[in-house]
This record gives C-alpha cells, sequence and structure tokens, in this order.
C-alpha cells in the first residue's frame, strides 16, 4: 500500500510487524530524506528545496507491486511525500516484509531506484 501520511505508514507498520510475526524472517526499511545538495554528473549542485509536487502516487503502486512479485516478499508498504520539500524533509519510506534477509535489501535498493526515475 501507498501511504501520503506518514502517521498512517506508521500505524500500519506497527500493525504488519504483528500481522506477519512468525511468517516473516525480517523486515527491511529505508527512509530518505531531501539533502543540501543534488549529484548532477557527479558533480555536487547546492539545493534548497526539492520540487515533489508532481509524483505520481499510480506509478509508486505500479513498482510496489513489481518489487512483490520480483522479490516474493509478504508485503511492501511505502510512504512518499509531496509538494515542496525543504532540506531534512522525509521524502519517502519503504518497509519490505520478507522470508529471508537478501530479497528483503534487495527490494528496497530496487523500489527506491525505481521512484527516483521519476523525481
Amino acid at each position: 500500500m501507498i501511504y501520503k501520511n506518514h502517521e498512517e505508514f506508521n500505524k500500519e507498520l506497527e500493525k504488519l510487524k504483528k500481522e506477519y510475526s512468525g511468517k516473516m524472517g525480517c523486515f527491511v526499511s529505508l527512509s530518505g530524506f531531501v539533502r543540501d545538495y543534488h549529484l548532477k554528473e557527479g558533480e555536487k549542485i547546492p539545493a534548497k528545496n526539492m520540487d515533489l509536487s508532481k509524483i505520481d502516487y499510480d506509478i509508486i503502486e505500479e513498482i510496489r507491486q513489481k518489487s512483490i512479485e520480483k522479490f516474493d516478499l509478504i508485503d511492501v508498504i511505502v510512504y512518499h511525500n509531496k509538494g515542496i520539500l525543504e532540506v531534512g524533509d522525509l521524502v519517502s519510506s519503504i518497509v519490505a516484509f520478507a522470508k529471508h534477509r537478501d530479497e528483503a535489501f534487495l527490494a528496497c535498493r530496487y523500489i527506491i531506484d525505481e521512484i527516483k526515475r521519476y523525481h
């Protein structure tokens, strides 16, 4: 599921940790924040904000679904912020629930790399 509200995301995370207890081998989480620079062709370019006003939640859902199939995951939840974000703001959080840690780590990497293609 994709969340637009981080509090709701955290509530779902706590619920799923209990629900998947005994079924999952692990969950791996990743949170990304707005840095004070962007990388362009290997160079650091100073930044003050990040414009995510056009982020498409349907695309994020497609990425989430594909990751579940690709890595044989139990579940994935994603929070993604939208709008003009300031340095230090939370951009996204991903939690992958898996039978094995390798799949969970790989899935988080895959999901964030795919989402960043649309930033």
